[in-house]
């Protein structure tokens, strides 16, 4: 097997682990399109679609974030349907920590 074909089918298997993380995402941001609209509002798939976009990449988010404080499957679970619903407020949450981590923690020198 060459280095090449290696990498692919690695990139592959890692691929196919987040299908159950993508699922689970986009089901809490579909979730949150169908609670959130008005009652007698059409249901409008063009706005489902970017807030079901913007849920999965909330749920990626949480996923790695779970993944590296090392959490039980049970809780980062609950925390990926969680980001996919309330997917909005999730990155402005990671938003601020992100930053406020690279403020404490990275520093630039000055010429």
């Amino acid at each position: 097997m060459t280095n090449f074909t290696y990498h692919m089918k690695d990139l592959f298997e890692r691929a196919l682990e987040l299908i159950p993380v993508i699922g689970l995402a986009a089901f809490g941001g579909l979730t949150r399109t169908l609670t959130g609209k008005p009652k007698d509002e059409p249901y409008n798939w063009k706005i489902a679609i970017s807030e079901i976009i913007i849920a999965i990449f909330s749920g990626l988010l949480i996923h790695w974030a779970t993944l590296e404080l090392g959490l039980s499957e049970n809780l980062r679970t609950a925390a990926i349907a969680l980001a996919g619903y309330s997917a909005r407020s999730v990155m402005a949450i990671l938003n601020a920590v992100f930053i406020n981590f690279v403020k404490k923690n990275v520093t630039i020198e000055k010429k």
